[in-house]
């Protein structure tokens, strides 16, 4: 059986939309790219949804990039940034968005809770702007 890489729970007009890749602390691989990209702009387009709640499942909301990846794929690894990409998805919102930070917060992940309109932060989240570190540009972009 294959996990799901992106969980979705409405508790009324609220849906909690979770990154659910723990073991690579919620890394943007291209399925997860995907998968976030398509919760966020369904939750955006439906009616009955007041707010949305983006977080990640524990011990991370979201490392960034997937080096490993990205390192296997080269520049087709960022392909899905320009193509679905979920952090232009929080930003482009219309839906109100609450970025719940549970933990680390690296890189497009940053650039993720960035782009909500309000973050409740946990007392393990921590944030870190790593592109330089790692020879990428903001946005997903080599």
């Amino acid at each position: 059986m294959t996990e799901r890489l992106v969980l979705t729970v409405d508790h009324g007009a609220v849906r909690v939309v979770t990154l659910n890749r723990p073991a690579a602390r919620n890394a943007l691989s291209r399925d997860l790219i995907r998968a976030a990209y398509s919760a966020l702009t369904e939750a955006d387009a439906d009616e009955s949804v007041s707010a949305v709640v983006l977080t990640g499942t524990d011990p991370a909301f979201c490392a960034g990039v997937d080096l490993k990846e990205a390192a296997r794929n080269g520049l087709s690894y960022f392909s899905k940034f320009r193509s679905q990409s979920c952090i232009a998805a929080v930003a482009k919102m219309r839906t109100p968005i609450v970025g719940a930070i549970n933990g680390a917060t690296f890189t497009g992940g940053l650039e993720m809770a960035l782009g909500c309109d309000f973050l409740v932060a946990s007392e393990r989240a921590v944030f870190a702007d790593t592109h330089a570190r790692v020879g990428i540009l903001p946005g997903g972009c080599p």
